[in-house]
Parts: C-alpha cells; sequence; structure tokens
C-alpha cells in the first residue's frame, strides 16, 4: 500500500538522521576514562542503541526493496492481498470485517472504513488467504467467510 510505503521512506530518513547524530555521542562516550576497557556503560548504551536504529534501518529498507509496486490481481471470489474479507463467528454469531495488506503495513490492527488491517501474514490471514464465500475456518473459533470484496490499495491509504 502507498501510504506504507511512504511511511517506510519516511522512518529511513529519520532513521539515518538519528544514527548520523549518534556520531559526537560515540566519540564522547570513547573518550570518556573508565577504569578499565570493559567498564564502559556511555559507549555500551550508543552502541546499543545504533545496533536498534541500524537494524530497524535495514528491516525497513527490505521491506521496500522487497515489496511488489501494486497489489497483485486477485481471482474473482478468492481471498488474497487486497480483499476485504467479513467473516462470521459461528459460536458469538458477530460478523467482522478485515482488510488483507501485504507482508508489513504500519497499520496493522487499525480499523480503516470498519475493517480491521492485518498483514498477510498474520496467523488469521493465513487462514483465510485461498479460501471463498462459504468456506469455514478455524482461528481461535470457527468462521465462515460471507463477503469477499477486492480493493485497491487508494481505498485504505
Amino acid at each position: 500500500m502507498e501510504a506504507d510505503k511512504y511511511y517506510a521512506r519516511k522512518r529511513i530518513v529519520e532513521l539515518d538522521d538519528e544514527i548520523i547524530a549518534l556520531g559526537p555521542e560515540f566519540n564522547k562516550a570513547l573518550t570518556q576514562t573508565s577504569e578499565s576497557w570493559h567498564d564502559n556503560a556511555p559507549f555500551e548504551f550508543v552502541r546499543d542503541k545504533h545496533a536498534l536504529l541500524a537494524t530497524e534501518l535495514h528491516n525497513l529498507d527490505h521491506i521496500l526493496r522487497n515489496s511488489l509496486p501494486s497489489i497483485p490481481k486477485q481471482k474473482k471470489g478468492i481471498v488474497g492481498i487486497g480483499s476485504k474479507v467479513q467473516i462470521l463467528n459461528l459460536k458469538t454469531n458477530k460478523l467482522s470485517s478485515y482488510f488483507i495488506a501485504g507482508d508489513w503495513t504500519s497499520r496493522a490492527g487499525h480499523k480503516i472504513n470498519e475493517s480491521i488491517i492485518m498483514s498477510r501474514k498474520s496467523p488469521l490471514a493465513l487462514n483465510l488467504i485461498g479460501k471463498t464465500i462459504d468456506d469455514e475456518v478455524f482461528f481461535r473459533a470457527p468462521y465462515v467467510i460471507k463477503n469477499i470484496e477486492h480493493q485497491d490499495d487508494t481505498v485504505y491509504s
């Protein structure tokens, strides 16, 4: 989804800036005197902070490089990426609506247009993908698929 790609690109710029800003902190931590080389808490703090930022940056960069340019075309009536799916809990008779995004979305768990956004890798999405209307799925309770709509990403951006 374009909004997720925008968020990822924006966050990458923020992470780059934060990593660059650590330079003076690294210098300060390295030049502080300490009783011994292994007792340098300021250096370890900056090093750990750098590692966390660099890992997040790497993960977002990997997601962007490997993401599809758009939602793939889906076969009509089959749940896939870009599908809005309504499922009925057979125990509670409650109807829920979900939108299946790609591998990663910054809005997972948020409700947009009455549908909860979830990654295609979420446990519920993995149970739904490839199914059709009236198929039963089990995810903590028995559900039946009541409706499938295919959306473009602008609906959820």
